[in-house]
Order: C-alpha cells, then sequence, then structure tokens
C-alpha cells in the first residue's frame, strides 16, 4: 500500500527495516551450523548480535513509545482503542524477550558464548523474530490504513513532529 501521510510511511519504513533485520537474523544465526558456539566478538554473528541488541535497545524501543504514548490515544479519542490495546499487548510480549536477548548478547560480547547461551540467544532471537515478524504484520494490515484514512494534514504534521523530538 502507498501511504500520503507521513506517519504511516515513516512507520512503514521502520518496518522495512525490522524485516530487513528478521531476514538477516535467520540467514547468520539460524544458518550457523558450527558444533561449537561462534565468536560474539567478530565475524557476521559479532555483527548480527550487535545490530540486534542496538535495535531493540534503541529502535523498537522508541517506535513503541511513539505507538503507546502518541499514536494509540490519538486513536482512542477517535473510537479506535481496540487496536491499541491488541497491539500494546504485543508489545509487552516482544518487550520481555527483546530485554532476554540483550541481556544474552551483551553478556556474549563481554564473555563470549557458551553451548547453552548461544542456544539460548537463538531461540530467543527465533521467538522474538517471529512475534515481530507477524506484529509488522498487523500494524501494516491495520494500523496503518487505520492511520492513512483517520490523519488529516496538520495531526500529521504535529505527529511526525512528535516522534522526530522523541527520537
Amino acid at each position: 500500500m502507498q501511504f500520503t501521510r507521513s506517519v504511516p510511511r515513516l512507520l512503514h519504513d521502520e518496518h522495512v527495516g525490522t524485516i530487513s533485520l528478521i531476514d538477516r537474523i535467520d540467514s547468520v544465526i539460524h544458518g550457523y551450523r558450527g558444533a561449537t558456539p561462534p565468536s560474539a566478538t567478530d565475524g557476521d554473528v559479532a555483527v548480527i548480535v550487535k545490530r540486534v541488541v542496538s535495535t531493540i535497545e534503541a529502535d523498537v524501543t522508541n517506535h513503541f513509545d511513539f505507538e503507546e504514548n502518541t499514536l494509540f490515544p490519538f486513536l482512542a479519542e477517535r473510537g479506535e482503542h481496540n487496536i491499541g490495546l491488541l497491539l500494546e499487548e504485543e508489545h509487552n510480549l516482544m518487550r520481555d524477550v527483546g530485554y532476554e536477548i540483550i541481556r544474552v548478547g551483551k553478556a556474549a560480547r563481554d564473555n563470549g558464548f557458551t553451548p547453552e547461551t548461544w542456544t539460548e540467544f537463538r531461540r530467543l532471537c527465533a521467538e522474538w523474530s517471529e512475534r515481530m515478524m507477524a506484529h509488522v504484520q498487523k500494524e501494516e494490515m491495520a494500523l496503518l490504513p487505520i492511520l492513512e484514512d483517520m490523519l488529516d494534514a496538520d495531526a500529521d504534521a504535529d505527529l511526525v513532529a512528535r516522534y522526530t523530538e522523541a527520537q
């Protein structure tokens, strides 16, 4: 879908980046077939560990916070509160998994992976990726079209400014 409003376009672009990260997780982390855990400090695995941790800490957190603190109340004021409730519940589940990814990823950067932490990191990334992909699809199919229809030029500009300020 093509979006004419800035907020849906901005969120869509972030979703595209998230899908790219999920694809990279799948190819690097889930594609690793070695008998011993990989190094967490060099190579493709190190890059993806750093990227997953930094993305969850910053980009995903900012995206979720903006939706919960700004977009969902905006929609609720206009009678569309159910979508915000559903998506916020998913945010909370993904945050919990994300915090565990951050914990395990940072520990691995400092101390390396053990067979157990590598297994845990892979499992957490798989869960986060699966949940995030389903979540992005819901937002693309429901949230963004609702926003596209509801926003006028002034509200769109105001929301974009608020999102930019929060970054």
